[in-house]
C-alpha cells in the first residue's frame, strides 16, 4: 500500500532516530514479502550479476532550474532522453545484461520540513524512482540505485561545513530510501555516493585520486561512507541488514592509491568497492593529439593499451583480495569514434579480463551517438531508447561483450523514430463537448494556424467559449476560457492529475483529454496581464476556437504548417548549418556548463522542447545536404 507524505517522514524519522543515536536496534520480527534471492555474502552476489547497463542521463539530470514539485517526466527528460519505459528495461535485458544500474538525483527533489528536521524527498519523485527500479527489480535483474551529481556531494572544497551539510543529507537522504525499499531482497543494491570530489580546490585534482593534502579529503569521503552505511543498517529491515552496499573513493577514481584509501566501516556487512574505470582513457575518451583510438594500440604517450589493461586488473584483483571485499566497476564504456572494429576488439579484451578478476562491469549508455567528425568523448549511445533498438555502430560491441560471457543477444536492429502524424480524430469533438458545455450545442469549430502571440489578447477579448491550444502533435494541450464575458479572466485547463497546483502550461495525451473530457476541470484565476506573460514563454502551433451562438458546421482538421523566420539548425547562429552545430546541441543536452540557453534554430521539430529528437533530426539534416 503506497505510504502517504506525512507516512514517509514519520517512517524514515523513526528509523533516523535510531540511525543517529548510534544504537544496533534490529526487531525480532520483521515482516517481509517472500525473498528470492536472500543470505548471499557479497562476492556470491557480485559473481552472480554478470554485466550490466546504466540508465545514464535521465533520472540523473540535474541542475535543471525546475522546481521540486514539478512533474518527474519533467526532470527524466531535461537532458533530451525519453522517459524510461518497461519496453526499454526488458530491451536491456534480452540484450544479455542481468544487472542495471539507476543514477538518481535526489537534491532538487527535497524540501525541508520543520516537523521532522529532516530534508525530505517529494513523494512524487519517490514513486517515480520506485516504478523505474520496479522495471528491472520484477524481472529478476540485479538493480544498483544510487544518489547521482549531488551538490552537496561535489563541494567546491572540501571543508568541516560542507561535511556537516553533506552528512545531515546523506542520512536523511538514505534513512528515507532504505525504508523505501526495504522489504526488497538481494537482487536491490545500494551505492551510497557517485564520484564525490573537490570541483574547485586548487591543491587537490578534482579529477584525482585525492591524496594531495594529507589525507583530510580521503577521510571526508570514507565519513560519508560511515554515515551511508549506518542509515541502511539502522533502517531496521532484514533486507536493509544483509543488502550489498558499494562505497567508492575519491571520485569513484580507478587510482590504486585512491581504491586502497577506501576503508570499510566496522561491522559493514555485505559491501563492494565502487570503482568507474573508462580505461584505456586515451582509447575510450580522450580527443586530444595524445588519442588514440585504435585497439590494440598505444597512446601517444606511449601507454601500450592491451598492457595496462591487463595491470589495471590484476591491480584490482589485487586490492579485492587485501579488503576481502568485491570491486564493481559501475560505469565503463568506449566513445564511438568511428572506430567500431576497435571497440570490438577493446570490449573482448576488457571484459575478458574483468571476467577472470571475478569483477562485474555496468556499461555506461547515455544514448549521444558519435557523428559528423567523431571527435566527442561522450558518446557513448548503445541502445536507441525512441524505438527499443541498438545503433548500427553499438550492436557488435555489444554481441562481443555478450560472447566473453557466453550470451547469445537479442540485438533488435535499429529502427528510426518516426513521428506519428498529427490527428484530431482520437479527440471528439461533438457530443462530449455538448455534454459539457450545453449551452453550446450547435457549435462551430473555428482555427488559427499559426496563431501569432500578439493576437492572443483579441481571442480573449472576442469572448469564446472555450480556446484549445497545442505545441505539437504529439502532446496536445488545452485550455478552456470561461464562456461568460463576465469572467474573461477565469480559465479552465484540463487537468487529469487533479491537482489544481499545476502549472497553466500542461500537457496531455489523446487518452488523458478523454479522460479529463469526462469532468475534470479545475480553474485557474488569472488577469489580462498575467495570462499574455505566460503565454509569451509559448511558442503556439494551433489554435481552435469556439464561438458562442454559431451554427454547426462541418469541422476540418487545420493546416498545421508552421513558417519560420530563422535557419533551420543553426544552433550556434554563425550562418551555417554544420556539424559544430551538432556539438554545441549536443552539450548543450548534456549539460555542459557555458551552455545555458538555445534559439529555437535548434528546435528541428518545433515542439518547443530540445530533446534528442532534434539532435538526430539535425544529424540527418546535414547529412541528407551532404547527399
Amino acid at each position: 500500500m503506497k505510504k502517504n507524505h506525512a507516512g514517509r517522514i514519520a517512517a524514515a524519522a523513526s528509523a533516523f532516530v535510531l540511525t543517529a543515536a548510534g544504537l544496533n536496534f534490529f526487531p525480532q520480527e520483521i515482516e517481509t514479502k517472500a525473498a528470492s534471492l536472500t543470505g548471499q555474502d557479497a562476492k556470491s552476489i557480485t559473481s552472480q550479476m554478470v554485466i550490466g547497463w546504466n540508465l545514464g542521463n535521465t533520472l540523473d539530470c540535474s541542475n535543471t532550474g525546475l522546481n521540486s514539485t514539478d512533474a518527474p517526466k519533467k526532470f527524466a527528460t531535461k537532458w533530451g532522453n525519453p522517459e524510461p519505459t518497461q519496453e526499454l528495461f526488458t530491451t536491456v535485458k534480452n540484450a544479455g545484461f542481468n544487472t542495471v544500474r539507476i543514477p538518481t538525483t535526489w537534491y532538487e527533489h527535497l524540501e525541508y520540513d520543520e516537523s521532522s528536521q529532516m530534508y525530505v524527498i517529494n513523494d512524487t519523485w519517490m514513486d517515480y524512482v520506485k516504478q523505474t527500479v520496479d522495471y528491472a527489480y520484477n524481472q529478476g535483474m540485479f538493480v544498483i540505485l544510487n544518489v547521482h551529481h549531488e551538490d552537496w556531494v561535489n563541494a567546491s572544497v572540501f571543508t568541516d561545513d560542507t561535511y556537516s551539510v553533506a552528512a545531515k543529507k546523506m542520512g536523511d537522504i538514505w534513512t528515507q530510501i532504505s525504508t523505501e525499499f526495504a522489504d526488497y531482497d538481494q537482487h536491490l543494491i545500494f551505492e551510497g555516493m557517485n564520484e564525490p570530489r573537490q570541483t574547485g580546490n586548487p591543491n587537490v585534482s578534482e579529477w584525482g585520486d585525492g591524496t594531495e593534502d594529507g589525507g583530510y579529503t580521503s577521510k571526508y569521503i570514507n565519513d560519508l561512507n560511515a554515515v551511508f552505511v549506518n542509515t541502511v543498517r539502522g533502517q531496521g529491515s532484514a533486507a536493509n541488514q544483509e543488502r550489498l552496499l558499494m562505497l567508492p573513493g575519491y571520485c569513484a577514481s580507478s587510482s590504486t592509491k585512491s581504491i586502497r584509501n577506501i576503508e570499510i566501516p566496522a561491522n559493514a556487512g555485505n559491501v563492494a568497492l565502487s570503482v568507474h574505470a573508462y580505461l584505456p582513457y586515451y582509447f575510450t575518451m580522450a580527443n586530444d593529439e595524445k588519442a588514440n583510438h585504435e585497439f590494440p594500440g598505444q597512446s601517444g604517450w606511449g601507454e601500450v593499451y592491451a598492457d595496462s589493461l591487463t595491470t589495471f586488473f590484476n591491480d584490482m584483483k589485487a586490492i579485492s583480495d587485501e579488503k576481502n571485499a568485491p570491486i564493481i566497476i559501475g560505469e565503463f564504456s568506449a566513445s564511438d569514434f568511428n572506430n567500431t572494429e576497435s571497440r570490438v576488439n577493446w570490449a573482448k579484451d576488457y571484459l575478458t579480463k574483468a571476467k577472470a578478476a571475478g569483477i562485474p562491469c555496468v556499461l555506461w549508455d547515455n544514448n549521444v551517438i558519435g557523428s559528423g567528425d567523431f571527435n566527442n568523448g561522450e558518446a557513448h549511445g548503445y541502445v536507441y531508447r525512441l524505438t527499443n533498438t541498438w545503433y548500427d555502430a553499438s550492436a557488435p560491441v555489444i554481441e562481443a561483450m555478450m560472447g566473453v560471457y557466453g550470451i547469445t543477444p537479442d540485438l533488435p536492429k535499429y529502427e528510426e523514430y518516426v513521428s506519428p502524424d498529427f490527428s484530431w480524430s482520437n479527440v471528439k469533438i461533438g457530443s462530449d463537448w455538448v455534454e459539457i458545455y450545453k449551452s453550446s450545442a450547435g457549435m462551430e469549430l473555428k482555427a488559427w494556424d499559426p496563431a501569432p502571440l500578439g493576437n492572443w489578447k483579441n481571442y480573449v477579448n472576442e469572448n469564446y467559449d472555450f480556446v484549445m491550444f497545442y505545441q505539437n502533435a504529439d502532446d496536445p494541450a488545452l485550455v478552456m476560457q470561461a464562456s461568460s464575458k463576465d469572467e474573461e479572466h477565469s480559465w479552465r485547463y484540463v487537468d487529469p492529475t487533479g491537482d489544481s497546483d499545476s502549472d497553466f502550461m500542461a500537457r496531455f495525451t489523446y487518452e488523458d483529454i478523454l479522460k479529463a473530457i469526462d469532468g475534470a476541470f479545475t480553474v485557474d484565476e488569472a488577469d489580462d496581464m498575467y495570462m499574455s506573460a505566460r503565454m509569451n514563454d509559448v511558442k503556439i502551433y494551433g489554435i481552435f476556437a469556439v464561438p458562442k451562438n454559431s451554427q454547426p458546421e462541418e469541422t476540418t482538421e487545420p493546416d498545421t504548417t508552421v513558417v519560420d523566420d530563422f535557419r533551420k539548425g543553426d544552433v550556434n547562429t554563425d550562418g551555417q548549418v554544420s556539424i559544430l552545430d551538432v556539438v554545441t546541441l549536443q552539450k548543450y543536452l548534456l549539460g555542459y556548463s557555458g551552455i545555458i540557453n538555445l534559439n529555437y534554430n535548434a528546435d528541428m521539430n518545433d515542439d518547443n522542447v530540445l530533446n534528442i529528437y532534434d539532435l538526430v533530426l539535425l544529424k540527418k539534416a546535414i547529412l541528407n545536404a551532404r547527399g
